[in-house]
Parts: C-alpha cells; structure tokens; sequence
C-alpha cells in the first residue's frame, strides 16, 4: 500500500489515530511533522524540513520512501504534502468547531503553561477557522477521507476497512473535564462568531462524511465529488472512484427525467497535483441554458446512482 497522509487538526482525536498507526505499523514506520520546536517532531522529518540550512520537502519524501516509512502525521496544512502523497492516501478528522477551540486552549494550559486570557485566545487570528484554514483551500473533498471527531468509531472502522489495515481505537490526550460545562453559553456564542467559516466548513465536511458512511452501509464505491452551480447558466464539478480509472458516467436530471449524459473527463489541473485517477481527468460540465423554468435540478453519477448534486427551486 501507498504511504498515509494524516493532517492533524490540533484537538480533533489525533493523538489518538497517531498512536493506531504506530500499532499497526510500528514505530520505525511512523514519522511526525510537529514544527521545528517540537519533541515530537521524528529524527528523518527534523532533518530534512528542519536543519539550520534545509527545507528539502522533495528531499524528505525520497528519503521517507527509501527508508520504506509508512505514515507520515502532523500539524501542517493540506497544501504542504499532500501533492506529494496524493489526495487518496490523505485523511484528516474534524470537530465541532467551538468545542474544539475550547479544548486546544484547556490542553496548552494544561501540557504547556499557557499563559493567556482565553479571550485573547479566542480571538487571535492564529486561532480562528482553524479546520478551514488547514484543508479548506485544497480540493479536501478528494482527499481519501474527512472523517468527524464525533463519529469516531465509524471512522476507525471506515478506514481500515478501506486501507486494509488493523487500527485499534485508543482514546489519547483527552481531558478530564467536560468542555462544555466550562464555557458560558455566552462565551460559545461570541467563538462561534470568531469561527463563522469552520462552522460551515464543517457542517460540509460532515455532510459528507455521512454520504461516504452511507455507500460504505450499502456496500457501493464511494464517487468522490464537488460541483459549482450557478441558476440557470451551468453546473461545473468533478468525480472519480477511488483506485480506479473509470470513467464516471455522469446523468443531468431535470424534473426527474434525464436530459443529459456525459462523462468526467476533463482536465482539471488542481486534482491533477493532487494525483487523483486518470492524471486529474476527471470534469465535467453541463450547460443550463434550457432549462430556466426546471423546479428541480439532480446530477448523479449513473455507474452507482450515487446523488452528486441536488437543487430544488425555492
């Protein structure tokens, strides 16, 4: 199997699922990027990324390949490996997103000796959309998968299943203290508005975790997607199965009847960098023009039947 790819949101399990890897491929597999400063930070990632004259990402990489490494866990953004590890060896996990917040700064308190108002915390820049800011930019919807803190098990299990691999659940670094009994309701509040954007990033990201769950329950490949619409003028999105070069058959549905089939074969350079299947082929695009009076617009992929797209006029 192809190395793994963890980006770990601070506070979402990864300690945890960091701590499955090193069972299941033992420690001398593992490597961790957690910055220059920290001691968690592994012997190869230091120095490569870290030495007082290297920055050698590329470098890195062929060593960590030579060295037949299997796992590779950090807090970096998506954009740091992720061209070189290829979007369907990469997973990361999520979490509610005021919660979470809470939970890093209670645990820099804790480990750390923080020694900052949770106010200033809060409300600092670095500490903001944090989920959104560390895999929003890329085309996270093609990485292997998002899964949610929340739904922890299932996930485990989705990904083992998936790798072909045995991940025990280990529950790693967590606090004793509920997090929502230290936090007024007003507090929450006013985080939630300091972290608009992770709230829907999230709620995305959730939504569709429960759709992978859903293929996963029916025993269906997954079509993983994305799609842009705008009313009226045309739908742009793109689709593959993971681990194959088939060409995902896609129908456009308007009122329930099928207008329109075309396959994702476009070029899209930004999954291209991300080594997705048929070297980032994988578009597809369907003009609207015709039908400015549909009450209901569907895009599925006709291998599966798996919905991609649904819009209902309001």
């Amino acid at each position: 199997m192809e190395p793994i790819l963890f980006i770990h949101i601070p506070k979402t399990a990864g300690t945890s699922l960091q701590e499955s890897a090193v069972d299941a491929f033992g420690i001398q597999s593992v490597e961790k990027d957690y910055g220059p400063d920290k001691n968690y930070s592994t012997a190869l990632v230091k120095e490569h990324l870290y030495g007082s004259d290297t920055n050698d990402i590329y470098g890195f990489k062929s060593a960590f390949l030579t060295q037949r490494k299997k796992w590779l866990g950090g807090h970096f953004h998506a954009d740091k490996f992720t061209h070189l590890f290829g979007a369907q060896n990469t997973v990361s996990f999520v979490r509610r997103p005021v919660d979470r917040v809470i939970s890093e700064y209670r645990y820099l308190q804790r480990t750390h000796g923080l020694d900052r108002s949770f106010e200033d915390f809060y409300r600092s820049p670095a500490e903001t959309n944090k989920h959104f800011r560390m895999l929003g930019p890329t085309p996270w919807r093609a990485l292997h998968l998002v899964g949610s803190l929340e739904r922890y098990s299932e996930c485990l299990k989705l990904l083992s299943s998936s790798f072909k691999l045995n991940l025990p659940e280990y529950k790693k670094n967590t606090n004793p203290i509920p997090q929502g009994n230290t936090v007024s309701a007003d507090v929450r509040a006013e985080i939630a508005k300091w972290n608009e954007r992770d709230i829907l990033f999230v709620q995305e990201a959730r939504d569709y975790l429960e759709k992978r769950i859903q293929n996963d329950k029916k025993g269906k490949p997954f079509c993983y997607h994305d799609s842009g619409f705008s009313l009226d003028e045309h739908i742009i999105g793109w689709a593959f199965y993971s681990g194959s070069n088939e060409v995902v058959r896609i129908g456009l549905y308007v009122n329930g009847q099928l207008k329109n089939e075309i396959g994702a074969l476009e070029h899209r350079p930004d999954l291209q960098i991300l080594q997705t299947p048929r070297g980032g082929h994988n578009g597809y695009r369907f003009v609207l023009s015709g039908y400015t009076h549909a009450s209901h617009i569907e895009v599925r992929a006709l291998n599966t039947e798996q919905t991609l797209f649904s819009w209902t006029r309001p």
